[in-house]
């Protein structure tokens, strides 16, 4: 670009150049020939003074009438002006003109000569004889002046024809050169035209091949990448920055390619992740986690097959969860880590680790990897409250190795096993927890309601015996007495009925001798409000499910007499697929709030201390529906 601009500008500047030449000199020309002009025209003037003077001069001469000299003596007060301008006039142009110069002179010469026989005629011709003939000199009248006068006039004339001839030939040189100036600038011009215009078709096309089509093309690509396809790249055939611009498009496609395919996988990854968190938030049982994990670790890293191993206390593993070919190791099996394997590795440093190839590694999982076809694995530790609880491996059976990192990245997915063992350790901890309080305060129920019915209970009934057998022994004669006595008996057997009383509400007999069913008619029978039964119940129970269930039932109608207001209230109990199901309803005036710390946050702790759950929909004035489900088998610990 920078040479064809310099040509370009060379070959513009000297067409330029060569037309303002041309210009200038045809200026020039112009102005010399407006000079000759002027000079022809002095001349002329010079000469009509002078034929003036002569024709006045032989008038005068011939007639003797002054009228004749009147113009003969204005051309001889004009004449030193005029001839004076001429001989200025030619003098300007020998200064000014180089072509021609001589010829100049030789017009600057004659204008000269002109001036002196001017001066000369006008001095010693015209003159005297004028003044010859005034004072009637008849010699003055002679045809020898008159032939005198003549010669001198015609030699005058003769230098004005050679002045005029000699200027109009330096004019006619003068245009002749001028033309010939202006045909050979005209030619350069045209030529340093051609030359220009095939330079820029030159240039123009260097410019498209060099910078428009890797323009165009870097365009293309660009709409490319931005419709998605980032494998598109350009040729590199350019040169200095377009060669630049290339490579630079290029690695920047690469790099956007890179990016895409890294946040894809990062993508993928949350994905995954989210997946397997979600399961870990609903509170999915290990057993169903497991497998979750060791698939979605085994699609997002691309890997044959993926096992999820736990580490037992005799320093052995089982395997509790898998992915891909089951004939390796099934699940269940418990391996040995002796040898060099992941295992024995994510055990003993407790970090990730990765083996490439199972060739010489000791050991008989590193046997059953070979004898698999496994080439190489990588694994990750899974932590359970700090303790390491096991490890997470994914293999390939490729000779291409396992992508660097992932062992790395497969701790996100370890932190999520670790939390979904603990979140479950900590549910059948609570779990067994709350059902061990539960139990515990049946049993001191028990315990009070047996206390009280063979202790204190037969106490008071020995009391009244004692007093009803005092007050037969009292005589008449103490009628107070006997009176005092029976009260203190009547208050005995008062006192003995709230006691049998207390000690059903706290363990109803009738529940533990005929079960759930007649223990909830007598519940009732004893409430204040009209309660309608629906029991589908064939035989008995589990102990623990009919203490919760007669529990539920009896604090809910407490609750519905205390506070909704009904006109009565439906109870209904049976069993659906190894659970029992309650429901008690009520047509009272709702608004029940279990986050109030009412009686319905006791019902839920018991109920979900059995694994049970609860439900309450009580909007107000539309009454109150309660539904508990109660499972019938015990859960079974992690």
């Amino acid at each position: 670009m920078i040479i064809a601009s310099v040509l370009l500008t060379l070959l513009t500047s000297a067409a330029f150049a060569v037309l303002l030449l041309a210009i200038r000199d045809q200026r020039t020309s112009a102005q010399l020939d407006r000079h000759s002009q002027e000079v022809l025209v002095a001349a002329a003037r010079v000469e009509r003074i002078l034929v003036d003077i002569e024709t006045g001069t032989r008038g005068y001469l011939l007639t003797g009438d002054d009228r004749f000299l009147q113009p003969a003596h204005a051309g001889e007060a004009d004449f030193a002006q005029a001839s004076r301008e001429l001989v200025d006039l030619t003098a300007i142009a020998d200064q000014n003109e180089t072509p021609g110069r001589l010829t100049s002179i030789h017009v600057s010469g004659t204008a000269r000569a002109i001036k002196i026989k001017g001066e000369s005629y006008i001095r010693d011709y015209f003159r005297p004889l004028v003044a010859a003939a005034e004072r009637g000199d008849p010699a003055a009248r002679s045809v020898e002046n008159a032939q005198l006068g003549k010669t001198k006039f015609d030699d005058i004339r003769w230098d004005f024809n050679t002045l005029e001839l000699t200027e109009q030939r330096v004019a006619a040189e003068r245009d002749d050169r001028a033309r010939e100036i202006a045909n050979r600038a005209t030619i350069a011009a045209i030529g340093g035209l051609g030359v220009t215009v095939v330079l820029v078709g030159i240039f123009a096309a260097y410019l498209s091949r060099a910078i428009a089509r890797p323009v165009r093309q870097a365009s293309a690509t660009a709409e490319r990448l931005a419709g998605g396809d980032l494998s598109t790249r350009m040729p590199t055939t350019g040169v200095a920055e377009i060669g630049v611009l290339e490579k630079s498009f290029n690695t920047m496609a690469g790099s956007l390619q890179r990016s895409q395919s890294e946040l894809a996988d990062l993508l993928a990854e949350q994905a995954a992740l989210r997946r397997v968190a979600t399961v870990v938030a609903e509170g999915t049982p290990p057993e169903k986690v497991f497998p979750a994990v060791t698939e979605e670790v085994a699609r997002l890293f691309d890997v044959d097959g993926t096992r999820l191993m736990r580490y037992e206390a005799d320093g052995t593993a089982t395997i509790v969860a898998s992915w891909g070919d089951p004939t390796i190791v099934p699940v269940g099996t418990r391996i040995t880590l002796e040898g060099r394997n992941i295992g024995a590795l994510v055990r003993s440093s407790g970090k990730p680790a990765r083996i490439e190839d199972y060739e010489d590694a000791p050991g008989s999982a590193a046997a059953i990897a070979r004898e698999s076809g496994i080439r190489s694995t990588v694994g990750a530790p899974i932590m359970v409250e700090g303790r390491l609880w096991g490890t997470i491996n994914g293999f390939t059976k490729t000779d291409a190795p396992l992508a660097p990192g992932i062992e790395l990245r497969l701790a996100d997915f370890t932190d999520l096993v670790g939390t979904a063992i603990a979140n479950a350790q900590a549910r059948a901890d609570l779990t067994a927890s709350r059902a061990r309080v539960v139990a515990t305060t049946d049993d001191i129920r028990r315990r009070i309601e047996r206390d009280l019915h063979d202790g204190t209970q037969q106490r008071l009934v020995s009391l009244v015996l004692e007093l009803r057998n005092a007050q037969a022994d009292i005589p008449d004669t103490q009628p107070e007495l006997r009176t005092e006595l029976a009260d203190i008996a009547d208050g005995l057997v008062a006192a003995l009925d709230d006691l049998r009383e207390i000690s059903r509400g706290i363990h109803p007999a009738l529940l533990a001798t005929s079960g759930l069913g007649p223990a909830l008619k007598m519940l009732a029978r004893r409430s204040p409000l009209l309660v309608e039964l629906d029991i589908n119940l064939d035989g008995r129970l589990p102990e623990h499910v009919e203490v919760a269930a007669y529990y539920v039932v009896a604090e809910a109608l407490t609750n519905a007499a205390k506070h909704a207001q009904p006109t009565a209230i439906w109870v209904a109990a049976d069993v659906v697929d190894g659970r029992l199901r309650l429901s008690v309803c009520d047509d009272g005036i709702g608004g029940a709030d279990p986050s109030k710390g009412s009686g319905l946050t006791g019902l839920t702790d018991r109920v979900e201390a059995l694994g049970g759950t609860i439900t309450v929909h009580s909007p107000p004035g539309e009454g109150t529906a309660m539904h508990v489900w109660l499972p019938l088998a015990p859960a079974e610990p992690t």
